[in-house]
């Protein structure tokens, strides 16, 4: 298992010893589950997969299982963040699948990462939690080769829908006449993928170890689902983001994020805390009720304050005036655990230089995410109780 640094928040597993830990618990957590090798049939009703959480106050990321068939032996497996930061597949195991019939190498490239990689066509396939496997054929993704500069191997699900797919030139056009997609959109048939995690009061541990939970779902469907609040994202832009409209901290409106544009509002699954860039001073230079010691990792920002006060945020369509507003509250989190709601920067590190915020993972412990790949939207409903 490979433990590829995020772009969009700080990375989780630092050190050998959890990386040993994460590896040994994600193998027993998994290894009475069914791993059938029969197709889905055609019937398109909606199929949930296994996410595996691992948590450390105050982020936490998923992790997703894949293989690819080799008709001369044992599938081809890898065990990849699942992101939707990041809008391509990369595997780390790319020599694995050289001379395996069914995956043809288009060419080779350096991966957003920067490992020397092939660019492979062929099926991808994901066991479902009923033990069925969903198969996305002619998949185009990355597959390394070797390290890049930090001596590490990428393990990326890209989850985002970006449109055009080029948007993050050269990251999605890695040879001429060539464009990667997120993999699941790939799958026509189930266009709309569900990001359902545990709620925040289950995520997290009531020490400061690690928590490895195998609990959460991506659920895909076929037809949209009900109950979401459709979200229209930025076309050109290499993320998939949104327009934040209001920031709340407890019952005060801060004014921000006042005129500043153009302005995003990365969705980000995995993290934790919202990551928000505050160039005017509504927030980051203020004194806020429950004011708290900001991580290391913010060291690479400039001016930060970090909460943990409740939040109200309200999102919009990139194109139009469709609302969704949501809360985040403290109460709802283990206060020994997560300790952070928001870390509010003059320039945040994590928004790699664009205005606006990343809504951070803490969003998805209180609200649903839907992902479009059919249209070019996302889609927000409450948390059920």
């Amino acid at each position: 298992m490979f433990f590829s640094p995020p772009r969009l928040h700080p990375p989780l597993i630092t050190t050998d010893r959890e990386r040993d830990f994460v590896r040994r618990q994600i193998d027993t957590l998994i290894a009475g589950e069914p791993r059938g090798t029969a197709r889905r049939g055609a019937a398109l009703a909606p199929f949930s997969i296994a996410l595996t959480t691992v948590s450390k106050a105050p982020n936490f990321d998923s992790y997703i299982d894949v293989q690819f068939p080799n008709p001369n032996g044992a599938p081809v497996t890898a065990r990849l963040l699942a992101d939707s930061g990041n809008s391509n597949m990369i595997i780390p195991n790319g020599e694995d699948l050289v001379g395996v019939p069914g995956y043809t190498i288009l060419g080779t490239a350096q991966e957003p990462w920067g490992c020397p990689a092939n660019v492979v066509q062929g099926t991808l396939q994901i066991v479902a939690t009923d033990g069925g496997v969903y198969a996305i054929e002619n998949c185009v993704f990355y597959a390394c080769t070797g390290v890049n500069s930090y001596g590490e191997r990428t393990a990326n699900f890209g989850m985002a829908k970006i449109h055009p797919w080029c948007s993050s030139t050269p990251w999605n056009t890695p040879l001429p006449g060539v464009i990667l997609q997120s993999p699941l959109s790939y799958g026509t048939d189930y266009p709309y993928a569900e990001i359902i995690f545990e709620p925040a009061t289950a995520m997290f541990s009531s020490t400061a170890d690690v928590l490895v939970r195998r609990r959460s779902r991506l659920v895909m469907h076929a037809t949209l689902p009900s109950g979401y609040t459709m979200l229209s994202t930025h076309p050109k832009c290499a993320w998939m983001t949104v327009v934040p409209t209001s920031f709340a901290i407890g019952n005060t409106t801060t004014g921000w994020p006042g005129r500043v544009w153009p302005l995003i509002a990365m969705i980000d699954t995995g993290g934790g805390p919202v990551l928000l860039s505050d160039p005017d001073g509504f927030v980051w230079p203020k004194a806020w009720p429950n004011t708290v010691a900001c991580p290391t990792w913010c060291s690479t920002s400039v001016d930060c304050n970090c909460i943990f006060d409740p939040l109200q945020i309200s999102l919009k369509a990139a194109h139009g005036d469709t609302p969704y507003c949501y809360a985040i509250k403290p109460l709802d989190v283990p206060p020994a655990e997560w300790g952070i709601t928001a870390v509010m920067c003059r320039k945040n590190f994590y928004l790699e230089g664009r205005q606006g915020m990343n809504v951070g993972g803490i969003t998805f412990l209180f609200n649903r995410l839907l992902i479009d790949y059919a249209g070019a939207r996302i889609g927000l409903a409450p948390m059920a109780p």
